[in-house]
């Protein structure tokens, strides 16, 4: 039986896998999009950013938050 920590550590293993097995097929249908129709290409590309940024945004409120909580509690 595993101890609680490798089943961790197998479960991140296997999210990994599968972060890299759709970060391949979306960059593989991002060529195809960009040699079928770059106009559409460009949109996703913007499209991609904007939620790149608003993800980062997200997380440094949330980071901001968490220390002003941990200050807070002593």
């Amino acid at each position: 039986m595993e101890n609680s920590s490798e089943a961790l550590m197998n479960l991140l293993s296997e999210v990994i896998d599968l972060l890299v097995q759709n970060r391949i097929r979306l960059d593989a249908l991002e060529e195809v999009l960009k040699e079928t129709n770059p106009l559409v290409h460009e949109l996703y590309v913007g499209t991609v950013e904007n939620m790149q940024a608003q993800r980062a945004a997200e997380l440094g409120r949330a980071l901001t938050l968490s220390l002003k909580s941990k200050l807070a509690e002593g």
